[in-house]
């Protein structure tokens, strides 16, 4: 098989790695699920040329097997795979994304738009705004409209929205805990464990607003998953792919970091079956994000 050389990854394969492994950890997928490069493309707006070197990367690093005639197998589960085996990439496209975000936000960016409007509004190549748009499409506040342009859907853009949200999740997540079918898994509890004791140790730049988002959704999603009730892990993830923008502007400050130490501390409860000291713990972290997230996120209007 042909091998990736070592030359710098460009940014759009080491962005197709880490979204690669993003999707194959949202979707649980267990060890031996094959990866199928027309199916990966399809996803992400991209030729299978990109797609095929992303996989190229994964397998030197160990977590696919490449097997000839057949493709590309996940060595592991979906779930084991930490976002930090992959280096996120250098992006120039990063503060551009910011401005989308904010735009978006604002109530600048909505319903349909073309590819040829946003490169003219934001004075961008077509390569750059389809690398934007493809990380948009999979954090699921934009999609591809058939044959032509862009949709934005609907996320939480107003104080109000997200206080509600809020109050749906103080509802919806403790109660999963509660449920009798919980059954705590030692492997993903372990994952969770790690990367926040990761983040909670590294450094604090750019980047650091996004971690924390997604090792939150990942920890939100996963302790409610073990619920055994899907339906509870499909309301969290609509809240979860609903809040991410106006998420993304809450700054990153100790009293911020305190809430991921907190998530340890209901792990703890978790693994010892304290269900009870579990739930009241996370209703009382929920509501106090939820008077923190609003009150920053009125300053900011």
């Amino acid at each position: 098989m042909k091998r990736t050389s070592g030359r710098a990854v460009k940014p759009l394969i080491s962005q197709l790695t880490i979204s690669i492994i993003e999707r194959v950890r949202h979707e649980d997928k267990p060890a031996g699920s094959h990866l199928a490069e027309q199916e990966l493309a399809d996803a992400f707006h991209v030729s299978r040329g990109p797609v095929h070197e992303a996989l190229m990367i994964l397998e030197r690093k160990g977590i696919v097997a490449f097997h000839p005639n057949r493709g590309f197998f996940l060595t592991r589960p979906g779930v084991e795979i930490p976002t930090s085996d992959i280096d996120a990439p250098v992006s120039t496209e990063e503060e551009m994304y910011y401005r989308f975000a904010e735009d978006r936000i604002l109530g600048k960016l909505h319903g349909h738009v073309s590819e040829t409007e946003l490169m003219t509004r934001y004075g961008i190549s077509r390569i750059r705004l389809m690398k934007i748009l493809m990380r948009m499409s999979q954090e699921g506040w934009v999609e591809r409209r058939p044959g032509h342009g862009w949709n934005f859907l609907p996320v939480l853009d107003t104080v109000e929205a997200l206080d509600k949200s809020y109050r749906f999740r103080i509802l919806v997540e403790p109660a999963a805990l509660l449920e009798p079918s919980y059954q705590v898994d030692p492997v993903v509890f372990a994952r969770l464990r790690e990367e926040h004791e990761a983040l909670l140790a590294g450094p604090i730049d750019e980047r650091m607003p996004f971690r924390m988002f997604e090792i939150g959704v990942r920890f939100h999603e996963q302790i409610v998953s073990c619920s055994g009730n899907p339906y509870f892990l499909d309301a969290v993830r609509h809240m979860n792919r609903l809040r991410r923008l106006i998420e993304y502007r809450v700054p990153v400050d100790p009293i911020r970091l305190d809430r991921y130490r907190e998530h340890l501390e209901i792990i703890t409860l978790l693994e010892k079956g304290d269900h009870a000291s579990a739930a009241a713990l996370l209703r009382d972290h929920l509501d106090r994000s939820r008077l923190k997230k609003t009150t920053e996120n009125t300053e900011k209007k």
